[in-house]
């Protein structure tokens, strides 16, 4: 999937190495929580015109909602902020998945990421719901991180239907 301006999308095949994008995915999860589905799912890689990653979007499949895929880590990197460059990787996400079937995706994200839940209301998704307390020390997030002069505490859940 490539855009106007060189930079295109490409899904990664089964056994590509996922490690050079890992200090991507860092910018959207902790380590410990990215150990447990880093080779899991499809792995998207937003390239520039010289072939660099300069973002990503990790999807899963919803394990008990056939035709749900949850958008599980979407970065991209400071450099490239505020260039749309994110927008245009997720719709080019989002239509690949539309292609392949999906019907719904989520994505969640911290209540204290109000740049992030501002993001994703722009790409049309939904808020869906807040599960309460889920950035907690057992799942491996830190207790007294701050974004945005708040806690991580509550994961805000979104939704969209590709259909």
């Amino acid at each position: 999937m490539t855009m106007r301006d060189g930079f295109r999308v490409e899904r990664l095949t089964d056994g590509a190495p996922r490690e050079p994008c890992l200090p991507l995915l860092l910018l959207a999860d902790e380590p410990g929580p990215l150990r447990a589905y880093l080779h899991d799912g499809d792995l998207y890689v937003l390239c520039d015109e010289a072939g660099n990653p300069v973002g990503v979007t990790l999807t899963l499949p919803h394990p008990e909602e056939p035709g749900t895929v949850e958008l599980k880590a979407v970065a991209v990197a400071a450099t490239h902020h505020n260039r749309g460059l994110g927008q245009r990787m997720l719709r080019g996400v989002l239509d690949d998945l539309r292609a392949r079937g999906a019907r719904r995706t989520i994505v969640g994200t911290s209540n204290a990421g109000i740049g992030q839940i501002a993001f994703y209301q722009k790409a049309g998704f939904r808020l869906w719901q807040i599960e309460r307390d889920y950035f907690t020390p057992e799942k491996g997030y830190d207790p007294d991180e701050r974004e945005n002069g708040l806690p991580h505490r509550d994961m805000v859940w979104f939704d969209l239907a590709l259909s």
